[in-house]
């Protein structure tokens, strides 16, 4: 018997989407690396597709991209 899926979902408290990346943090570089997949460790944070194509850094750091594609995120209709 196979285990269950678990679906995970996005971290913001704002989002009920699935999780499609994750992204830690390296305070000694100051760099925030955002992954492809899930990591399935405490340091690392999921997002939605949506979010992780807004994740911006603080100030002096620097945000690595290590998806193999960024997926283009459409913008919001205007209301």
């Amino acid at each position: 018997m196979d285990p269950p899926v678990v679906r995970r979902r996005c971290a913001r408290p704002d989002s009920a989407l699935a999780a499609a990346a994750s992204f830690s943090y390296d305070y000694r570089t100051r760099t925030v690396c955002l992954d492809d997949g899930l990591a399935p460790a405490p340091s690392h944070h999921d997002l939605c597709c949506g979010h992780a194509a807004r994740l911006r850094v603080p100030h002096g750091w620097q945000l690595i991209d290590r998806r193999a594609v960024a997926p283009v995120v459409p913008a919001p209709a205007a209301r």
